[in-house]
C-alpha cells in the first residue's frame, strides 16, 4: 500500500488516458487501429474494447512487473544505489505507453496526422531521458547494457554505461534534428537504433579485453 501511495504520479500517468477513453467512448468507431505500418497507416484493427481498454492495460501489468524485478534480480542489492533513477525509468516508460494510447485515441476520433513521426519522437524523448541517467545505473540483470562483459566486471559495466550515456544523448539530439529535415525519417531512425544498440555492446567487449590484457 505504501508503494502504491508513493507512486501516485505513475498511476496518474497510467490512468489519465482512460479518462479520455471514457469521455469519448460513444464517438469511437467499433474498430480502432492497434498497429501501424512504417508508412504511418494502420494495418491492423481491433474492437474498441480490446484496442482502447484491454490492450493498453499492459501498462498496468508493467507497473507490477517493475515492482517485482528488483526483488528477483540476483543483484538486487544494487537497486537501492540507483533507486531514484529506476523510478524515473519507470515513469518515462509508463509515460511513453500512455502517450501512444493518447495519439491512438485522437487518430481513432478522426484527427489524422503522421502517427509514425509522433511515435518516433516519443521514442527519442524517452531514450534521451534514459540516456541522460544511464551513467548512474548500477549493475543488474534487467536494465541497462547487459552483455556478458558488463555483467562480468563492475568496471566494464561502469565504463560502458558512462560511454553509452554520452552516445545516447548526443545521437538522440542529432537524430531529432535530422528526421525533421530529411526524407525517409524511418531509415534515419533505423540507423539510429542500430548505432545506440551495437556500439555500446562492442565498446563493452573491447573494454573487457583491455581489462584482461591489463591483468
Amino acid at each position: 500500500m505504501k508503494t502504491l501511495k508513493n507512486d501516485w504520479l505513475i498511476w496518474t500517468i497510467i490512468l489519465a488516458p482512460y479518462i479520455l477513453v471514457a469521455w469519448f467512448w460513444k464517438q469511437f468507431p467499433e474498430q480502432v487501429p492497434t498497429h501501424f505500418g512504417v508508412d504511418g497507416e494502420p494495418d491492423d484493427y481491433s474492437s474498441k474494447v480490446v484496442g482502447l481498454i484491454i490492450f493498453p492495460a499492459i501498462n498496468i501489468a508493467l507497473y507490477f512487473l517493475f515492482l517485482v524485478l528488483p526483488k528477483i534480480d540476483p543483484r538486487k542489492k544494487n537497486y537501492p544505489l540507483f533507486e531514484e533513477k529506476y523510478k524515473v525509468f519507470r515513469q518515462i516508460t509508463h509515460s511513453f505507453l500512455s502517450y501512444m494510447l493518447v495519439i491512438t485515441i485522437f487518430y481513432s476520433l478522426g484527427y489524422h496526422f503522421s502517427i509514425s513521426m509522433m511515435a518516433i519522437y516519443g521514442i527519442l524523448v524517452m531514450f534521451l531521458i534514459i540516456g541522460n541517467m544511464m551513467g548512474n545505473i548500477r549493475a543488474n540483470f534487467f536494465l541497462g547494457i547487459r552483455t556478458p562483459w558488463t555483467l562480468s566486471s563492475e568496471e566494464v559495466w561502469t565504463k560502458t554505461h558512462r560511454f553509452a550515456a554520452k552516445l545516447w544523448v548526443a545521437l538522440t539530439l542529432l537524430t531529432m534534428i535530422l528526421i525533421a529535415f530529411l526524407p525517409k525519417s524511418e531509415i534515419v531512425f533505423g540507423i539510429y537504433i542500430g548505432i545506440i544498440t551495437v556500439v555500446p555492446v562492442a565498446f563493452s567487449y573491447l573494454e573487457y579485453k583491455k581489462l584482461g590484457k591489463n591483468g
